[in-house]
């Protein structure tokens, strides 16, 4: 199985019915309108409340998969799987994996952005 991609547009346009405008709308939305706050994922996991933690990564997980931010729905995925009790896991190795991967994702999102 080939290596997920940090952002693969051509999955994303894909999706959207190769409505190239409308990506350049849902990628800046995804940056601008709802940033990821790594804080508040932190906050509530110290809080111990998985269920808002696991509706927090699932929602950033859900984007990236629409968005073709393959490696970031992965990570997101498994993190939240752990936070909703599906499997077993190191949450604060996840939460690494998952902001890393956000980080990567936005920075290519920034990227294209630029570029576009």
């Amino acid at each position: 199985m080939p290596e997920e991609e940090i952002l693969n547009l051509e999955a994303a346009l894909e999706m959207i019915g190769g409505e190239k405008d409308l990506l350049l709308d849902l990628l800046g939305a995804f940056l601008h309108e709802a940033p990821f706050d790594e804080a508040k994922l932190l906050s509530l996991e110290a809080k111990e409340d998985t269920t808002e933690a696991a509706k927090y990564v699932h929602y950033y997980k859900g984007a990236a998969r629409q968005l073709g931010a393959e490696k970031l729905a992965k990570s997101g995925q498994a993190l939240e799987d752990v936070l909703r009790k599906k499997t077993s896991g190191d949450i604060p190795s996840l939460n690494k994996n998952f902001i890393a991967d956000y980080r990567q994702a936005a920075e290519a999102i920034q990227d294209t952005l630029e570029i576009l």
